[in-house]
């Protein structure tokens, strides 16, 4: 039998809204696609084996690791009537993982669509999104469903947890600067200690909960009438929200700090916190060429800028 299927995935950067998301409060997060995960399916003769960055061998002796990722191929190949099949699945990827970029949910995207791929079935958006939840619960326990909605649409989205993702038009000219940190993201931590606090101090953390909805609120609004200087200060005023609760660290800070005074609009960390990367807002090409390059020379491993304009954001 002769079967072959491709399923692909690129990353996500929340703008606004991590960790209040969690708790119902709304969020806004763009595709990230200037790195992508390619997910391969081959049929063969033998047991199902994977090919990763973590495991190569058979799926049934595949480690903790990816358990996740082994239970969401177990459960798509059950929901699709399909468990008998002998296949080789192989999973290559340039979006770095740990870094809030969704790398977790991007390849777990992938893989269902080539499995569905593979074997020629239909792949509906809710079904999509039912299956990527399973792996997700495993990777980060209690899951806004952020990562996965907005990485499944490949467009910018204004998301509240047990909803579709809203498409939002994002259209203005002005240039995100995303730059990795190189340290490891810690989201299960992020979220167990806001949760925490959240339990010692309900009344205070709610509050602040609410700010980073309203900002988020306020965000849309900007979004819509195209106004970057707004966005920006938005973002300034979340990130000393998200530093209150302690999902910062240094080096985000220092990043943040830097951003801003070499010109950026507005600077935060994006995603759980606690290391992972952190995105500037810039006016220009040429403003976010500079802050790039600052952010490099402040210890960034890497950054990635793209205009915010319709059709880029949207390819």
């Amino acid at each position: 039998m002769s079967l072959y299927g491709i399923g692909s995935a690129t990353g996500k950067i929340i703008l606004m809204g991590e960790h209040s998301v969690v708790y119902g409060k709304p969020a806004i997060a763009l595709p990230f696609a200037y790195a992508r995960i390619e997910t391969r399916v081959d049929f063969h003769q033998e047991e199902t084996t994977i090919d990763c960055l973590y495991y190569q061998g058979a799926l049934s002796s595949a480690p903790s690791v990816i358990a996740g990722i082994k239970e969401l191929i177990t459960l798509t190949l059950k929901f699709m009537n399909k468990e008998n099949y002998g296949l080789h699945i192989s999973i290559v990827s340039t979006l770095p993982p740990q870094r809030g970029l969704g790398s977790s949910a991007a390849v777990s995207v992938s893989v269902v669509r080539g499995l569905f791929d593979a074997f020629k079935m239909h792949l509906s958006d809710e079904n999509l999104n039912y299956l990527v939840s399973v792996a997700e619960r495993i990777h980060h326990t209690n899951p806004s469903g952020l990562d996965a909605n907005t990485i499944a649409m490949g467009k910018p989205v204004f998301f509240e947890r047990g909803k579709l993702g809203e498409v939002i038009e994002v259209d203005m000219d002005a240039v995100l600067v995303v730059a990795d940190t190189g340290d490891s993201g810690q989201t299960r931590l992020a979220v167990s200690e806001v949760n925490a606090m959240l339990k010692d101090n309900p009344e205070y953390v709610e509050s602040l909960m609410n700010k980073l909805a309203d900002l988020t609120n306020e965000t849309r609004i900007h979004l819509q009438t195209k106004n970057v200087g707004e966005v920006g200060n938005c973002m300034n005023r979340a990130h000393e929200v998200l530093k209150t609760i302690r999902v910062s660290n240094d080096k985000l800070d220092l990043l943040t700090t830097i951003a801003i005074q070499e010109g950026a609009l507005g600077a935060k960390l994006t995603g759980s916190g606690k290391g992972g990367c952190m995105i500037a807002l810039c006016a220009n090409e040429e403003d976010s060429m500079h802050v790039s390059q600052k952010l490099k020379e402040a210890g960034a491993v890497d950054t990635w800028s793209y205009n915010l304009n319709g059709k880029q954001i949207h390819d």
